[in-house]
């Protein structure tokens, strides 16, 4: 599979990216959002299979031990993901939550079958199978709807008279091809905000922007210190950042998340060619990135016991 430019935001590079995807096997290589809004410049990938919602087999489940998850940096998590579809207006947030649960009913019995003795704790955002579990839903969700976005519909309000409201979507964001880009980084920069704001009365000591033409060296530095926030609050193990060129035209750095709390969400979504996966860490990354005035794209290549990304800076 050939190489494709790096091109984010009409702001193009003198690089190229990591090959675009391969998918199956234990370690799977992912394609950033980013990369799938480019699609139809990838090989194989054309406008006719872009929303292609095939299933595929799931991954193994995770059955070594990870950490207890913080419990409202998971409902940040969640919640910042719902709130973006909700900002960019392609389905009635009723209807979302329809269909949301519908995919939950569908998935949860196959899903609890897998981890067999292991009991997954129904509800319970601290355990990380179950988290995994309800992360996967959400995306899984997110990415079935965008191929039947809306661009104009009536929506449940219960502070309006009539108890509906008609809403339109943004007339940038009428090709639903443009959404899984503009919900990820919707997403992305609303948990930026939220860890950097404080959520539900909790503060999270996360770093800020990195100013204007800042070093890779300091942006590495910065996205060190978010993933140290991932690990403190239970979402992985343990999390390293590396810089790994810095000498062509882009930069690039590594990012390894050891027995993260989406390790089967990622595989799983992958294995059905979702639109997004949720790559939580990475949203956060990436809205860093844009805060601190840099683009970047990335791939992630998925163990059994870990997530890396390789990403580069444009």
């Amino acid at each position: 599979m050939r190489p494709i430019s790096c091109k984010l935001n009409n702001q193009a590079s003198r690089c190229s990216s990591q090959p675009a995807a391969v998918w199956g096997g234990a370690a799977a290589v992912l394609l950033s959002a980013p990369q799938a809004a480019l699609a139809a410049s990838l090989p194989g990938i054309s406008g006719s299979n872009l929303f292609d919602m095939s299933s595929f087999t799931q991954p193994e489940p995770v059955l070594f031990p990870r950490k207890a998850v913080d419990q409202r940096f998971a409902v940040l998590l969640l919640r910042s993901t719902y709130d973006a579809v909700d900002a960019l207006d392609f389905i009635a947030m009723d209807t979302f939550q329809v269909k949301f649960w519908k995919v939950r009913q569908s998935e949860y019995e196959r899903y609890t079958l897998q981890y067999l003795p292991v009991r997954i704790r129904q509800g319970d955002l601290t355990d990380p199978n179950y988290l995994d579990f309800i992360s996967f839903a959400q995306f899984l969700t997110i990415s079935r709807e965008i191929p039947n976005g809306r661009q104009v519909f009536q929506e449940y309000c219960v502070d309006c008279e009539t108890q509906t409201r008609l809403v339109t979507r943004d007339p940038k964001l009428q090709d639903n091809a443009s959404l899984p880009l503009a919900v990820q980084q919707k997403a992305g920069d609303l948990i930026y905000q939220n860890l950097r704001a404080g959520f539900q009365g909790e503060a999270f000591d996360v770093p800020g922007p990195c100013p204007s033409g800042a070093s890779t060296a300091d942006l590495v530095q910065g996205v060190q210190q978010l993933m140290n926030v991932f690990v403190d609050r239970g979402f992985a193990l343990k999390a390293q950042v590396r810089p790994t060129d810095s000498t062509g035209a882009c930069s690039t750095f590594k990012v390894r998340l050891d027995g993260p709390a989406n390790l089967w969400g990622l595989g799983a979504l992958t294995s059905q060619r979702a639109l997004l996966t949720n790559a939580y860490d990475a949203l956060a990354v990436e809205a860093f990135l844009r805060a601190s005035g840099r683009n970047a794209v990335y791939s992630s290549r998925r163990t059994d016991t870990a997530v890396e990304q390789t990403w580069t800076l444009l």
